[in-house]
């Protein structure tokens, strides 16, 4: 005599993970799939305890009095002045993506939505910075151009960014770039714009954390502490608000802004996690 079945042909037909709550779906996927996690990198340099002693550049800085005064200033080197640094992404199977169109969704939702991608934007590019661990706890990274390197339905699924916005002086801007003065700024704003252009129209972004990279400020380190840059006090003002374009995006659920003025990224903050007012 057989045992009467409760479930539906159409659920016996379905496979065993398929059948299992949405929720402990999730929990599997998480140990199969790529995710994004916080490493200290500083401790995997060699010279890591000859950087330690490197504990600051220094800097000449002209006052903006109109009196050609001239200070000394300590600043942060590189490692300390990007955002980012400590993620890491630790590398898993895809292989599940292929088995069914409902398994590839829930996967490229979790893959998207719930990890961290950094971005890099400078006055002629937006990188994808993409640093994963090894079993030797070395990280290695390489940067891909962020808009290309994904399809516009994915990237409109990532909900996590930490975004550095590099503004170099002027000199610099001339051996990179072939520009400077206005245009140099004009030129890395019109770049945080194109990514604006994407980030206002995704749906609940999670995590915003922006970080302006002041180019007046040098991100080589030189251990000897010797004067490495010269720049104008009164960029610092100017060169922020290159960032500008992000007043556009709202309805961020966890915003930082660093490397701007106290006033400045507190009214961006404000601006990106406030609610959209019905028109």
């Amino acid at each position: 005599m057989h045992e009467a079945s409760s479930s539906s042909p159409e659920q016996a037909s379905r496979s065993p993970l398929l059948r299992l709550p949405i929720e402990l779906r999730r929990h599997i996927y998480h140990y199969v799939l790529p995710t994004t996690s916080t490493c200290d990198v500083r401790l995997q340099r060699k010279d890591f305890e000859q950087a330690e002693r490197s504990e600051y550049n220094l800097t000449f800085v002209r006052e903006n009095l109109g009196n050609g005064v001239w200070k000394m200033q300590k600043t942060q080197p590189k490692t300390d002045r990007e955002t980012g640094n400590d993620i890491v992404w630790q590398r898993g199977s895809i292989g599940l993506l292929a088995t069914s169109h409902q398994i590839h969704e829930e996967c490229v939702d979790m893959i998207y939505g719930e990890n961290v991608f950094v971005i890099d934007v400078a006055f002629d590019s937006i990188k994808f910075r993409y640093r994963w661990l090894l079993p030797s706890n070395l990280t290695p990274s390489r940067t891909y151009s962020f808009l290309d390197h994904f399809s516009q339905r994915n990237l409109m699924r990532i909900r996590n960014y930490v975004i550095n916005v590099e503004h170099v002086d002027d000199y610099t801007g001339m051996i990179k770039f072939n520009c400077g003065g206005r245009g140099l700024s004009a030129g890395i704003r019109a770049q945080v714009q194109t990514l604006v252009d994407l980030l206002s129209v995704v749906p609940c972004l999670h995590r915003l954390q922006i970080h302006l990279i002041d180019g007046a400020i040098s991100r080589v380190r030189f251990p000897s502490g010797r004067v490495h840059r010269v720049q104008d006090e009164k960029n610092y003002s100017q060169s922020q608000t290159v960032l500008d374009p992000f007043h556009r995006i709202y309805g961020v659920r966890k915003a930082e802004i660093t490397g701007v003025s106290a006033e400045y990224g507190e009214a961006l903050g404000r601006a990106v996690t406030a609610t959209r007012v019905p028109a």
